[in-house]
């Protein structure tokens, strides 16, 4: 892991709290690791191509099957 120190205006962390900034810190890391895994996703689904695998079709098709009676009474 790796440690940051930033300097804040001491007027600044008096205004907005030493926890509320802390924890906005801590909430922007967290979306922006989950931002990354999403790119990474977003990669893999670029070389998927379901439009023309049987298998998935056969899968969405089977499922649609089972689950069809709750979208039409």
């Amino acid at each position: 892991m790796v440690e940051f120190k930033i300097q804040l205006e001491e007027s600044f962390v008096q205004t907005m709290g030493y926890t509320q900034i802390e924890t906005y810190l801590q909430e922007f890391m967290q979306k922006a690791v989950l931002k990354l895994a999403a790119q990474d996703i977003l990669k893999d689904l670029e070389s998927l191509d379901l439009e023309n695998d049987q298998e998935w079709q056969t899968s969405r098709n089977l499922a649609w099957q089972q689950e069809k009676h709750k979208y039409f009474a």
